[in-house]
């Protein structure tokens, strides 16, 4: 594996790391009880910390995503 590829492997990891912490935004937004809450928020913490990461090793920014608004439902 050359230098190209894994620097692609790894921004498809920050990039997939993005896209889970927006579904965490959103379930934190939708949560209605404060263990969930905890739960989700727990979570978000760790996708952050984990695309925050990747965003160093490529020496790069991601966009940060966008708030979740709670669903009607």
């Amino acid at each position: 594996m050359d230098t190209d590829q894994l620097v692609e492997r790894i921004r498809i990891a920050r990039d997939n790391a993005l896209e889970a912490e927006k579904q965490e935004r959103q379930r934190l937004a939708d949560a209605d009880t404060t263990d969930l809450q905890q739960a989700a928020s727990v979570r978000l913490a760790t996708r952050q910390a984990v695309r925050e990461a990747l965003d160093d090793v490529l020496d790069e920014t991601s966009p940060e995503p966008e708030k979740a608004q709670p669903s009607d439902g």
